[in-house]
């Protein structure tokens, strides 16, 4: 069995539209290759209509949901005309998160699947992570039963981006969760200095980390809590940003990057996980 798919992924932190096509197959087990991939920034536009939209009214946000839509659509359907791929099976599009408060039973990825179906002809799933939640799941991370077919040969697969997660097998069963933010924090904290993310750290490694600082990021409550668990940008404006006050943004950045660091550590060292996949490199972590 062998079909081929485009996926779109819109991460929380406005790196870009992620566009992928790739090549399953399926024998004793299943494999894939990555044929194409590009990641298109966005027009400031469009990282601005995104960033504020969790700010607009039912109707505007409505408006905006089937306005991305057509944006994916003709976005994939440029990336076809580029590739030229022979057969596509379907389009797998994750839309851009704007709420996800598991707790109340909710998430929303705008990006009407429907608007890119008619602007490539295409059959399109979409809405990935809404049924989980109503399942009493937390959504994220985004497809753990993918990382289970594809990645079985690895303890784990690590996720860094907007946020950090985990999926894993315990006692046989294949479990994921959130473990901290990322790119949502570190990025925000780029913006002062002209930069969109801190490219390699650079500017992480000219701060220093504020101990006190860490030590109540390090306590907040979620990270003592059990999984499933997941994290939003509504739970940073809550919980992170404002615990930022009057401390340098050099420092800030050295600060969150130790923090991140700190966590993902902790499950990896509680999990007694020694190899992972992360980001297509395999890495060996030492316990």
């Amino acid at each position: 069995m062998i079909f081929h798919a485009i996926g779109l992924m819109s991460g929380t932190s406005l790196d870009g539209l992620d566009i992928c096509l790739a090549r399953f197959e399926k024998q004793t087990a299943w494999s894939f290759e990555i044929l194409e991939a590009q990641t298109l920034p966005y027009p400031e536009e469009w990282e601005e209509k995104l960033r504020n939209s969790m700010h607009l009214s039912a109707e505007e946000l409505l408006a905006l949901h089937s306005e991305y839509g057509f944006y994916l659509g003709k976005s994939v359907k440029s990336f076809i005309e580029k590739y030229q791929p022979e057969h596509i099976g379907l389009i797998a599009s994750h839309g851009h998160t704007v709420f996800h408060q598991p707790h109340k039973k909710f998430t929303l990825q705008i990006g009407d699947g429907r608007a890119i179906k008619l602007e490539t002809q295409l059959p399109v799933i979409y809405d990935f992570r809404s049924q989980d939640i109503l399942m009493d799941g937390n959504g994220a991370p985004l497809v753990p039963i993918g990382d289970e077919l594809l990645f079985s040969q690895y303890d784990a697969c690590l996720n860094l981006g907007g946020f950090s997660n985990i999926s894993l097998k315990v006692n046989h069963q294949r479990i994921a969760f959130d473990i901290a933010p990322v790119n949502i924090i570190l990025n925000a904290l780029a913006q002062p200095f002209n930069k969109n993310f801190d490219e390699n750290g650079d500017l992480a490694r000219q701060g220093k980390i504020n101990q006190p600082l860490l030590d109540e990021l390090n306590a907040l409550p979620f990270y003592q809590q059990a999984h499933p668990k997941s994290l939003g940008i509504e739970w940073c404006n809550d919980c992170i940003f404002p615990l930022f006050q009057e401390t340098d943004t050099l420092d800030l950045l050295a600060t969150f990057t130790e923090h991140a660091a700190v966590q993902i550590s902790k499950v990896l060292n509680e999990n007694r996980l020694k190899k992972y996949f992360l980001r297509e490199e395999e890495l060996i972590m030492p316990i």
